[in-house]
């Protein structure tokens, strides 16, 4: 009795089926692990040498972790489809399950960016704040310096006296009385140009600061729901499963 042409196709068809599903799950394990590979590479290497105590390895941390974040993710549910269309594979199914308990770590630690972002922003923009304080105390120092000295000996020591002093001539090309009006001229248009650029720019570094903060807090709150959410897939599947054998058993 001869086999029809209709299911010798359909005998072939499978065939390849079969071949073919191996194949497409050697990949798919393949090309979620590089990827993960590559997110953590491109993590591990730009935040080196740890500098936990300093704000601005902080902000950079945080922007590194949240640009390669998406990438690990992808290479995670790639691993997840993998498992799922080879379900009798042990080796993958370990690696899945231990990359499964290792998103929740990475949710929570994407979360904590939240607010160790707006802790590093507020106290980078606190220090610039004080350097700028102090320098400009220290131009109000010298203004009131510069007004008690009665001639050009006293202006020299005087000169001489302050931090990184400037070089003045050996003669000065008018009398001292015109000479102290101009450097009191001179320090105070710096001074007044130092305090209108601090009332400008200020409220500049708040206003980006606030945004970024946000846009990032939205990012990161995203992607660390969406990792947590494959752990907490993950741990109701494993109750389930383990129901189901104490059942059986």
């Amino acid at each position: 009795m001869s086999v029809t042409p209709s299911r010798q196709h359909g005998s072939g068809a499978e065939r390849n089926k079969s071949r073919l599903k191996p194949l497409t799950v050697r990949s798919l394990t393949f090309g979620g692990l590089a990827l993960m590979a590559s997110s953590i590479n491109s993590l591990i290497f730009p935040i080196l040498p740890l500098q936990l105590t300093s704000p601005d390895w902080l902000l950079s941390f945080i922007s590194t972790l949240l640009a390669c974040s998406p990438q690990l993710l992808m290479g995670t549910l790639v691993l997840l489809i993998a498992r799922l269309l080879n379900s009798r594979d042990l080796k993958l199914a370990k690696r899945v399950n231990w990359i499964e308990k290792a998103a929740r770590w990475w949710g929570l630690l994407l979360l904590l960016t939240i607010p160790l972002e707006i802790y590093a922003g507020i106290t980078i923009i606190d220090q610039q704040e004080a350097n700028q304080i102090k320098s400009i105390a220290q131009m109000r120092r010298i203004i009131e310096g510069f007004k008690t000295t009665n001639d050009e000996s006293q202006m020299r020591i005087y000169v001489a006296s302050l931090p990184d002093p400037p070089i003045l001539p050996p003669r000065f090309d008018a009398e001292f009385p015109v000479i102290k009006d101009r450097v009191l001229s001179n320090l105070n248009a710096k001074l007044n140009l130092t305090l209108n650029e601090r009332a400008q720019v200020t409220p500049r570094k708040w206003q980006s600061f606030i945004a970024e903060a946000i846009r990032n807090g939205i990012q990161a709150a995203l992607l660390g729901i969406a990792f947590l959410s494959i752990a907490k897939y993950h741990d109701k599947a494993k109750s389930g499963s383990d129901s189901k054998t104490a059942l059986n058993s």
